[in-house]
């Protein structure tokens, strides 16, 4: 910078002496001062342009020199790769992680450090760096001189004056975690298989202990009611004894109901399904039907709004809806007209079908007993009945991934809600 500034002065110099050599005399000493003090002008502003020059200088050394450290030692590897993919520059980070000297690496091709398993990989991307300055980015593994083949993602570009920018990522921490996480979840996976099958081996062996004991006790219960009828009606019996017996044939007859009514639920648990779209309005036209020998004579005005179409089993709907209508029906008895309207309201995750009766109610603080197996509100003698039939009803809505509640007021009626998923999913 500074040769450029003398020959500057020496041009201004010359310029001067030409000027006095074509000067008049007389014109010689005012000439001469006028070009020595353009000269001593001009000489001190190059000076100090030069002076800035310097100090630019070293301000633009200063932050080289930065910026080559953190190059140097930034905690990503950088290379730079001339359009045949050979190595012209490379920083510490990116020596440590191919496992080679600087001097080992330069002029060589980055594919030599690719894994063999990667190498398709790197040699489908590399084109793709060299093409583009919006860059490209790909997982492989390099292969080091101790035999360890490391994970790293490379990322680059195509620099605007030529070569190749590539970084270099190490990534075997990251694939550390997933492996783990991949064997955890594999662990995992293996335990809730495991306990789901043994707790299907329970719920099948349940079952069986549950349709076996029922099964077995009906062939007794009926040799016994049997029995105690015959005696019932002999003519020797005396009025004390024969209304012993009838005590004992009212408790037959009520045990072979509730171990009929236990055979209902267990099969109900059991029962084959399959999910296909199906007309609630259709169902419930059915239900009606056999409803009938329930109603008799009496005055019981089932009525509905429109119904929608569900994804369901037209079997185990039809089970919901007579066991909740046989519920209705039931506890209506009193009223000189019946009343039960269906109806429903969609979601966007499912239908909720309400059943609504005049019948007589029930305290709502016990409503959760409703659909226990066995659980009753009413006293068996007000209301005949097992108590199996809510507990039927809740268990088939379960298995599709539904919902059952109620609510209700003694004296005023009740109603029951069924919330049926959109798309079930059925439970075994």
């Amino acid at each position: 910078m500074s040769d450029h500034h003398d020959d500057e002065t020496r041009r201004l110099r010359e310029e001067a002496e030409r000027q006095l050599a074509a000067s008049t005399p007389h014109a010689l000493p005012d000439t001469t001062e006028a070009l020595r003090h353009e000269l001593s002008v001009h000489e001190i502003e190059l000076e100090l342009q030069n002076e800035r020059l310097r100090e630019a200088n070293v301000e633009l050394r200063a932050a080289r020199d930065r910026y080559e450290e953190l190059y140097e030692y930034a905690p990503v590897g950088y290379l730079t790769l001339d359009e045949r993919g050979e190595i012209r520059s490379v920083n510490r980070r990116a020596t440590d992680l191919l496992g080679q000297d600087r001097e080992r690496l330069l002029g060589r091709r980055l594919t030599q450090f690719v894994a063999a398993e990667s190498r398709t990989t790197f040699a489908l991307l590399l084109p793709r760096l060299h093409a583009s300055e919006a860059g490209a980015a790909g997982e492989l593994r390099l292969e080091r001189p101790d035999g360890r083949a490391l994970p790293v993602r490379l990322e680059g570009r195509a620099h605007p004056t030529g070569g190749t920018l590539v970084a270099l990522t190490d990534i075997s921490t990251e694939h550390e975690a997933r492996e783990a996480l991949l064997k955890l979840n594999e662990t995992l996976e293996g335990q809730v298989e495991e306990r789901t099958r043994k707790i299907r081996e329970l719920g099948d062996e349940l079952r069986t202990v549950a349709l076996a004991v029922a099964e077995d006790l009906m062939a007794p219960l009926r040799r016994v009611g049997g029995f105690v009828e015959v005696l019932r009606r002999e003519d020797a019996l005396g009025d004390t004894r024969v209304e012993h017996f009838q005590h004992v044939f009212r408790s037959v007859n009520r045990m072979e109901e509730l171990t009929t009514a236990l055979l209902d639920y267990t099969r109900a648990s059991q029962m084959r399904v399959r999910v296909a779209p199906l007309d609630l309005n259709r169902v419930l036209t059915e239900v009606r039907k056999d409803l009938r020998p329930l109603i008799g004579e009496r005055a019981v005005h089932v009525t509905s709004a429109k119904l929608p179409v569900v994804q369901g089993d037209s079997t185990a709907m039809q089970l919901v809806f007579l066991k909740i209508l046989e519920n209705a029906v039931k506890f209506t008895a009193t009223r000189e007209e019946a009343r039960v309207h269906v109806s429903a309201e969609e979601s966007a995750t499912e239908v909720v079908v309400r059943f609504e009766d005049n019948g007589v109610g029930f305290n709502n603080r016990h409503k959760d007993r409703l659909f226990g197996v066995f659980k009753r509100l009413h006293s068996e003698s007000a209301f005949h009945g097992t108590g199996i039939g809510l507990a039927i009803v809740r268990r088939v809505v379960l298995r599709f991934g539904g919902r059952v509640w109620a609510e209700g007021r003694v004296g005023e009626g009740a109603t029951f809600f069924v919330a049926w998923p959109k798309q079930p999913v059925v439970l075994e």
